[in-house]
């Protein structure tokens, strides 16, 4: 029912799905590395399809950075969820939910008239992608968040909805497997979140997705926006006071 709801919101406000099924799922009792380790494997399952059907959208440079820049972030972030008290990854998480939803809150929605600016292939810093990329790849192996630092990136840079989509898509598939990877490698991975844990939320997640993005059309943007935001938010303090 969380990943389900997660993703229901999540693709209806366009917001991250870990952003919410992660302090969700830790408030439930689930373990950290269960969590990460569930939430990498169904974004990669579920944005597989987000890659091929906008891969003329993609902003190769700019995802090709994102990438690179993830690899190191991965590693060190492998190497903290295995050397760190679990309690002060939980507390981190927690606060960076927090802080995210406060972030987004303050960045204005687009208006549903306006029109989408035009796609500039390769504009923005690179420096910019690849930091973006590394302090995502440290999340990403730690509490799961891989898409915050380039949402905020993205966002910033102001880029169309479709190649917004296809580049985190793109960055998603790529890294999460790289993390995944080495989560294995580290003897961190948690083989019963993958098969039959993520099995079974597979199908909720989907689900949850194309009602999301088929609701987000017909309902008030402001409306869902907040009302996901509050739930972030909650979720995240309680996570932080419970940790």
């Amino acid at each position: 029912m969380v990943v389900c709801c997660a993703a229901l919101l999540g693709g209806a406000t366009g917001f991250g799905y870990a952003l919410l099924s992660a302090p969700l799922l830790l408030l439930l009792g689930f373990r950290l590395e269960f969590v990460v380790t569930a939430n990498l494997a169904l974004a990669v399952l579920t944005r597989v399809s987000v890659v091929y059907r906008f891969r003329k959208d993609v902003d190769r440079r700019r995802a090709a950075l994102l990438i690179l820049g993830s690899v190191p972030g991965l590693y060190a972030g492998s190497r903290i969820l295995t050397g760190v008290d679990r309690s002060l990854i939980r507390l981190a998480t927690g606060l960076i939910v927090m802080l995210v939803t406060l972030l987004l809150a303050r960045s204005p929605a687009r208006s549903p008239a306006a029109p989408p600016p035009p796609r500039v292939p390769g504009a923005g810093h690179p420096l910019a992608a690849a930091v973006a990329g590394f302090l995502g790849g440290v999340l990403g192996t730690t509490t799961s968040l891989s898409g915050v630092p380039p949402v905020l990136l993205l966002a910033r840079e102001r880029a169309a909805a479709r190649s917004f989509q296809a580049d985190l898509a793109t960055y998603f598939v790529v890294a999460n497997t790289i993390a995944l990877a080495l989560l294995s490698a580290r003897g961190a991975l948690v083989r019963e979140a993958l098969f039959p844990a993520a099995a079974l939320w597979l199908p909720g997640a989907l689900l949850g997705n194309f009602a999301g993005v088929a609701l987000g059309t017909r309902l008030p943007e402001r409306a869902f926006r907040w009302l996901t935001l509050a739930i972030a938010f909650t979720a995240g303090a309680v996570t932080a006071l419970t940790a």
